[in-house]
C-alpha cells in the first residue's frame, strides 16, 4: 500500500518500509531500526492525537507500564516515540499475515477457532492481571507468524480496569466495541470478553454481528451494539456445535453482569461445549488442527530481509548526499596534521557544552592590531517571521562519529538524516546562509580551523578563510553581507571578528579580557550576542554590544554555571543560553534590555539552543538520554519536548533553516 510516510526515516533511527493497514491504534506500519536491521511495527497516531498535549500525556503515563508486560501471545510494546511533527508506537513486529487475512480466505470451524480463542484468551488474562484492558480489538491486530504462533498486538492505548475507556484514536469503524463502552461505562474484564466474542462470530460465520458485512457509520454499529441481538451462529453455519453457538452468545450479552464474565469462563466454556479440555487445545497452528490457517501460511510470502540502510558507511558519501533533498558535493579525503591531535581530543571532551577548540600553535601570523569596521548598520525593524513548514525545515548540527567531529543534518520531524562530511579531520559549528542555499561550517582539514562553504546547488566546496587563525561560531548578518565569528590567533585570547560572506577583508572587531566561544549577530542587525568565560573553566557570561564593537553590555545576571552557547529570539528581545551546575544544565532565556530570565526545562542536562526560523520552536541537545548526547525540540515556551535524534555518539550544535 502506498503511503507517504515510506523510505522516511524517524529519530535518525527507525526508516519506513511499507504500510501494513489501518487500525484502531492508527496507519500501521513495517518500520526497520538501521543500526540492527531489526523489524518493528510503527503505528502512526492520528495528527489530532498527536497535537493533543493532554492526550499525548496519557499515553505516556501508562507506557512504561505497558511496556513491561510480556507474555508469548502478546506483542511486546516498546513505547511511545515523538518528532516535532508526529507520534508513534513501536512494538514487535509479527511477520506473517492478519487474522483478516485467514477469514478473507475461508470460514473457520469451531475446532480451529478455538486454537485463536485459547491464544488470545491467554494473552488478555496476562494484560487483565496487570489491571489493563485491550479494548482495540480488530483482525489486523491478530497476527500469526512463521512457526503458527497467534500473537495479539496493540496493547499501546491499553485502559486501566475499572475506569471508563481511553480515547479513541483513529477514525476505524468501532466493530468491536462493548455495550458499555458506548454508554460511557466503567468498564471491567467482561468488555474484552464481548469484544473477542464479536471476533469469534465473524471467524465461524464469515459475518458480522447482525448477519451481514459491517455498516460503514459509526452510529448503525452503535446501534447495533446496543439494540439488536445477533441471530444465533448455527443458523449461519450449520457445521458448528449447537451448545458452541450458545457460547458465543452468552459472551455477546448486552448487559456486562449478564455475560461470561472473563477470559477463563469463556475459554473453559468453549472448550466444554467441544467436548475438549482446555489443555488439548493446541498453542500453535498446524496443518491437522487449522487447515485453513495452515494453507495460508505455505502460500505467505513472508517479509524478505530489510533493505540496508542508505547511510551505511558501505554506501559512497556522495551517493548518502544525492539522498537528501539538496544536493552536496563531492569532497576527498585528508589526514589532519599531528598538531592537532590534542585539539581532537580536547574538542570531542567539551563538544557539548560549546567550548572553543584547544588553542593550536599558530606562530606564523602576525599580531593583529584591532580594527572597528566602516558598517553601516542595516535597517533596524524586526523581520518577519520565516515559516517553518509542518512537515519541512531542516537542523543542521555537529555529530561526533569515531574521533571526528562531522556535519549531518535531518529533517524536522526527524526524518532524512545524512552526514554531509566525512574525513579524518573535525568539522564543525555549522550554519545556513539567510538564504538556505548553502551550508557555512569550521574545519581543520587543512591544518588550521577555516571557514568553508557547502554550495548545495553547484555541489561544491569554497574555503571563505584562509588561515587567519582558528575560527569558530560563526553567524550571518541578516542581509548575508558579512559573518561574525570568534577567532584565537596566536597566544592572543579568542576575540571577536568579521568577515565578508565571500571571505574577503577578514578582521577583528572586539578582544574581550578572556576568551569568546560563542557570537550570534540579532535579527534586526543591530546588536551581537556573545559568550566570555568568566575566568573559572567552562563558565561563561553573557554580553551584547553593538556591531561596531562598541557599547557592550552583561546581560547575564544571577546565573550560575553559563554554558557556551547563545541566540537571539526573533525579536531581537531575548538571548537563548544553558546554565546550571555542571551535569545539571538547563535551557534559559534571558530579556537582552533588563537581564531577567526565564528557565525553559526543567532537567536533562541541556545545552545549545537555537530557535526555528519562525520563533515557535527550539533545538536544543539533551544528555537526558542515558547520558547520550542527542538533539531535541520544543516550543518556544519550553513545552512539548520531544526527541530528534538518536544515536549513541554526540549530536550537539544544532541549526535551523526554513
Amino acid at each position: 500500500m502506498p503511503s507517504q510516510l515510506t523510505g522516511k526515516t524517524f529519530l535518525n533511527q527507525y526508516r519506513v518500509e511499507e504500510l501494513i493497514a489501518s487500525t484502531p491504534l492508527g496507519e500501521l506500519h513495517r518500520a526497520v531500526d538501521e543500526r540492527t536491521n531489526q523489524s518493528f511495527a510503527l503505528t502512526l497516531l492520528p495528527k489530532e492525537i498527536s497535537d493533543d498535549i493532554e492526550a499525548i500525556k496519557e499515553l505516556e503515563a501508562k507506557s512504561k507500564k505497558l511496556q513491561s508486560i510480556q507474555h508469548p501471545n502478546l506483542a511486546k510494546y516498546f513505547g511511545l516515540y515523538q518528532t516535532p511533527t508526529l507520534a508513534f508506537f513501536l512494538e514487535e513486529w509479527v511477520d506473517g499475515p492478519s487474522l483478516k487475512d485467514i477469514l478473507n480466505q475461508n470460514v473457520l470451524s469451531a475446532e480451529e477457532a478455538i486454537i485463536y480463542i485459547k491464544s488470545l484468551c491467554n494473552a488478555l488474562e496476562a494484560l487483565h492481571k496487570q489491571n489493563f484492558l485491550h479494548l482495540n480489538f480488530a483482525l489486523e491486530l491478530i497476527k500469526i507468524n512463521q512457526r503458527g504462533e497467534i500473537k495479539l498486538t496493540g496493547i499501546a492505548n491499553a485502559t486501566p480496569l475499572n475506569q471508563k475507556a481511553s480515547r479513541k484514536l483513529n477514525t476505524q469503524p468501532l466493530l468491536y466495541t462493548s455495550p458499555e463502552e458506548f454508554n460511557e461505562k466503567n468498564l471491567t474484564t467482561a468488555s474484552d470478553v464481548y469484544s473477542l466474542a464479536v471476533i469469534l462470530y465473524q471467524l465461524v460465520t464469515s459475518k458480522w454481528v447482525n448477519s451481514k458485512q459491517p455498516p460503514k457509520s459509526n452510529e448503525a454499529i452503535r446501534k447495533t451494539h446496543l439494540e439488536s441481538n445477533p441471530p444465533s451462529p448455527i443458523s449461519l453455519n450449520k457445521n458448528i456445535p449447537d451448545h458452541f453457538s450458545r457460547m458465543i452468545l452468552w459472551a455477546l450479552r448486552k448487559k456486562p453482569d449478564e455475560r461470561l464474565k472473563n477470559t477463563t469462563e469463556l475459554l473453559s466454556s468453549l472448550a466444554l461445549s467441544l467436548k475438549l479440555s482446555v489443555d488439548e487445545i493446541p498453542l500453535r497452528i498446524s496443518g491437522t488442527s487449522a487447515p485453513v490457517t495452515s494453507a495460508v501460511l505455505l502460500s505467505w510470502k513472508f517479509l524478505p530481509p530489510p533493505k540496508a540502510s542508505l547511510i551505511s558507511d558501505t554506501i559512497p558519501l556522495e551517493d548518502r548526499l544525492a539522498n537528501i533533498s539538496t544536493s552536496a558535493p563531492k569532497k576527498k579525503k585528508q589526514n589532519a596534521t599531528p598538531i592537532f591531535f590534542l585539539l581532537l581530543i580536547a574538542g570531542i571532551i567539551s563538544l557539548f557544552f560549546f567550548i572553543r577548540p584547544a588553542e593550536p600553535v599558530v606562530s606564523t601570523l602576525p599580531t593583529i592590531t584591532p580594527f572597528v569596521p566602516n558598517i553601516t548598520p542595516p535597517p533596524t525593524d524586526t523581520p518577519l517571521p520565516r515559516p517553518t513548514k509542518e512537515f519541512g525545515g531542516q537542523i543542521v548540527f555537529t555529530c561526533t562519529r569515531g574521533n571526528y567531529n562531522q556535519i549531518c543534518m535531518v529533517n524536522r520531524d526527524g526524518s532524512g538524516y545524512a552526514q554531509l562530511t566525512d574525513m579524518d579531520a573535525s568539522n564543525y559549528y555549522g550554519t545556513f546562509t539567510p538564504d538556505g542555499s548553502a551550508l557555512l561550517f569550521a574545519s581543520n582539514r587543512n591544518g588550521a580551523f577555516d571557514f568553508y562553504l557547502l554550495v548545495f546547488a553547484q555541489q561544491e566546496i569554497l574555503q571563505i578563510t584562509n588561515r587567519i587563525g582558528n575560527v569558530i561560531s560563526p553567524d550571518y548578518s541578516p542581509d548575508g553581507r558579512q559573518i561574525v565569528f570568534a577567532n584565537k590567533v596566536g597566544d592572543n585570547p579568542t576575540a571577536i571578528w568579521m568577515v565578508n560572506a565571500d571571505g574577503l577583508n577578514p578582521r577583528l572587531v572586539y578582544t574581550g579580557i578572556r576568551d569568546i566561544v560563542a557570537v550570534a549577530w540579532s535579527p534586526n542587525g543591530e546588536k551581537i550576542a556573545y559568550a566570555m568565560s568568566s575566568g573559572i573553566p567552562q563558565e561563561y557570561e553573557i554580553y551584547t554590544m553593538d556591531v561596531n564593537g562598541r557599547n557592550h553590555l552583561k546581560i547575564s545576571q544571577g546565573l550560575l554555571g553559563i554554558g557556551g552557547s547563545v541566540d537571539w529570539s526573533l525579536d531581537s528581545q531575548h538571548v537563548l543560553i544553558h546554565a546550571g551546575p555542571f551535569g545539571n544544565k538547563d535551557i534559559f532565556k534571558i530579556e537582552a534590555a533588563t537581564g531577567n530570565f526565564t528557565q525553559l526545562t526543567n532537567g536533562g542536562n541541556n545545552a545549545g539552543a537555537s530557535y526555528s526560523p519562525d520563533g515557535n520552536y527550539i533545538v536544543f541537545n539533551s544528555l537526558r538520554n542515558n547520558d547520550q548526547a542527542d538533539l531535541y525540540i520544543m516550543r518556544a515556551d519550553g513545552t512539548n519536548q520531544v526527541q530528534l535524534t538518536n544515536h549513541p555518539e554526540p549530536d550537539w550544535g544544532a541549526r535551523w533553516v526554513d
